[in-house]
């Protein structure tokens, strides 16, 4: 089966660099070399404390992936893609439904692909059990989660948190971390004592200095060129907003230090947890040093998170001594057009901040997600808050 026949068989849509590597599994694909083994299925579901109808489950959604031939192929490619060809954060796999199989539920044939990578993880690199812990957890939660609602065994939200991380989320301290790579239109240069983010394309600007989607309000748009010479274009304030006076930085001075594909540590934040300055910087930091021996060759740039948490809006709904806006003001801030409001799951249902950013929004105030970044050299001082 050629990979055109592959994808057009299933018709989910895969990244730009699966085509490059599907030569090399077909040459030495085998049939009889099951997607999910009952031994990884059993290796999975003890981990995970998984019950018994649970683990039976998984085992016949396995059976059923290895009797049909397509369903085996594509799950065996998605395995060497995501487990075995590229590093674990360089994946980009994030289709809900991947692949059909007679007999499974979407949701079931997912399980079966992460199981693997969970199984992978578990049997080979052998993390310390305390940090496995997250895996296990998610994939213990999200296999639940689909059985309480869907009324049958699979997983849910599993593309990001257990195939998009290749089983390598750790949590450290109140944080979760994940290698990654950079991603967003901003350019991000160094002159070896400062960062600056540029926006990396033509974007529409609102008078507060904000990104905003074509159709909203607007003062102008923003510019960026480069060439051997010089970097030309708008640059991005720390705290998250965009100057539409285009400044000239040359090469000479400037370079690179995040691009579209750097490798970074990605951060994720679990509710309710002590959120400040020094817990933040800590947990960076025992994540760094963990990662660094775990993974000798995933070398970050930076640490680096997108979340609802770093939206510039909320300098205007949170007293200046918050929590969020003190961890916020170590940080540097990236902003997108992508918005939300009060009823953004993330924010606690009921709560003051939900109350405070519907009232803001019913006066016009549109809540972006943000993306922020740390260099690797600023995160000893990350807890020194800036006015």
């Amino acid at each position: 089966m050629t990979y055109e026949e592959l994808t057009a068989l299933y018709g989910f849509e895969m990244p730009g660099y699966a085509r490059d590597y599907y030569d090399s599994f077909i040459g030495a694909y085998d049939r009889s070399v099951p997607v999910l083994s009952r031994e990884d299925a059993d290796l999975v579901c003890s981990a995970c404390s998984l019950p018994d109808e649970a683990r039976s489950e998984l085992i016949r959604s396995a059976s059923a992936v290895d009797s049909d031939d397509g369903a085996h192929i594509a799950g065996s490619f998605l395995v060497h893609l995501c487990v075995y060809a590229r590093l674990p954060w360089q994946n980009r796999i994030y289709s809900e439904n991947l692949f059909t199989v007679p007999g499974l539920y979407p949701e079931q044939a997912n399980w079966v692909i992460v199981a693997r990578a969970l199984a992978h993880t578990l049997r080979d690199k052998k993390p310390p059990e305390d940090l496995n812990a997250e895996n296990t957890g998610s994939f213990r939660g999200y296999t639940k989660s689909c059985y309480n609602s869907r009324g049958y065994w699979g997983i849910l939200e599993w593309n990001w948190n257990m195939l998009g991380a290749g089983g390598c989320m750790f949590m450290f301290g109140a944080l979760k971390f994940v290698p990654d790579e950079f991603g967003g239109d901003f350019p991000v240069i160094t002159d070896g004592n400062s960062f600056v983010g540029l926006v990396g394309g033509e974007y529409a600007v609102n008078a507060e200095g904000e990104l905003v989607s074509d159709g909203e309000p607007s003062v102008g748009r923003t510019v960026f060129t480069e060439d051997d010479e010089k970097y030309y274009g708008c640059p991005v304030t720390r705290d998250g907003k965009v100057s539409l006076t285009p400044v000239s930085y040359p090469k000479s001075v400037w370079h690179d230090s995040l691009r579209e594909g750097t490798p970074v540590l990605s951060i994720h934040i679990p509710s309710k947890i002590d959120y400040t300055p020094d817990v933040i910087r800590e947990s960076c930091l025992k994540a760094i040093d963990f990662y660094r021996g775990f993974y000798p060759e995933f070398k970050p740039a930076a640490i680096c998170g997108y979340s609802w948490i770093f939206a510039p809006q909320l300098a205007r709904v949170l007293p200046s001594d918050s929590n969020i806006l003190s961890v916020n003001r170590t940080l540097h801030i990236l902003p997108t057009t992508a918005s939300y409001g009060p009823d953004c799951r993330f924010i606690r249902e009921g709560s003051s901040l939900q109350q405070r950013v519907a009232a803001a929004e019913a006066e016009g105030t549109r809540f972006r997600y943000s993306l922020m970044f740390v260099p690797l050299d600023e995160l000893n001082s990350l807890s020194e808050s800036r006015a």
